[in-house]
């Protein structure tokens, strides 16, 4: 990166590993780089400071995720990832309408907008079924609708919370047999660099709730689904999560995550998620700063 390229802008919630690793390895980079919490946001966008020529957004929060984006990008300021990508990948049902539109192997998934629809929803697609709430991650709220006896269970349990209905809508997902893991893909650019394997006795296969991982092979099929992935999306730094269903083998992707966690699992699988972010960070955006959005 030259001398003279804008300084990019890290904005976090907080210094987790994930941005202590990256600011390292940006710095390692040669990229003028400096953090930015959400309070000291105000200032850069009143101009009291040169504009970054590239902000990356890793806030916690999606919704601050989101906003922080938005506000960078009506002052001009490229994002990665992008505040349209940041609202999809916030929203499940968003994730499977535009899978589905772009032809990319999903779960079929139907969104409910009521206690009926949801009762309607499981009917359609058989036990089980699983149901997710549209914004939320580390497995929280996602439900396995064994048998009709689950279903009323879940219903009583909501409406006893939400009698007015205003946590909807929530999305019914057919549910796929998988052979005990799933695939967690670390995409930077258009480019997976790290494919792991996250077993699990639990049919939620996610770390935060005690999954192993272990890394495996980018084969032939991993890449056409992440290629997928980008070319509905756009360029950005994703995980992508694919399931294999043990029936049909066909390999789908279950979601894609905007603000991938990857300091834990990087000290696993020895892949330098950071460096390889920060590479294209500095190759990509550092000799011009005024590339538009991928």
């Amino acid at each position: 990166m030259s001398s003279d390229a804008p300084e990019v802008l890290l904005s976090v919630t907080m210094l987790r590993p994930d941005e202590k690793l990256l600011l390292q390895a940006l710095r390692a980079e040669g990229v003028a780089v400096r953090t930015t919490l959400l309070e000291d946001l105000a200032g850069v966008l009143a101009g009291r400071s040169a504009p970054p020529g590239l902000a990356l957004i890793r806030n916690l929060s999606h919704r601050e995720a989101m906003g922080v984006a938005q506000r960078l990008e009506f002052t001009g300021v490229t994002t990665l990832n992008r505040a349209a990508t940041i609202e999809i990948c916030n929203d499940k049902g968003l994730q499977a309408l535009l899978f589905a539109r772009h032809g990319i192997p999903h779960p079929v998934s139907l969104h409910a907008y009521g206690y009926d629809q949801v009762r309607e929803a499981v009917a359609e697609l058989g036990h089980p079924a699983v149901l997710k709430p549209v914004s939320g991650s580390w497995g929280r709220g996602v439900t396995k609708l064994s048998d009709e006896a689950c279903v009323e269970a879940w219903v009583g349990g909501r409406e006893s919370a939400d009698a007015a209905g205003k946590l909807f809508p929530v999305l019914v997902q057919q549910y796929i047999d998988k052979p005990g893991h799933d695939l967690r893909v670390v995409v930077v650019g258009r480019t997976p660099v790290v494919a792991i394997e996250r077993v699990s006795d639990d049919w939620r296969t996610n770390t935060h709730l005690g999954a192993r991982v272990r890394r495996v092979e980018i084969g032939d099929e991993i890449e056409k689904r992440c290629a997928q992935v980008v070319d509905a999306l756009g360029e950005g730094f994703y995980g992508v999560d694919l399931v294999e269903d043990r029936t049909t083998g066909e390999l789908m992707v279950l979601e894609v995550n905007a603000n991938p966690e990857f300091a834990r699992s990087s000290a696993q699988h020895g892949v330098n998620v950071a460096g390889h972010l920060a590479a294209h960070v500095a190759e990509t955006y550092g000799r011009t700063g005024d590339r538009t959005a991928a």
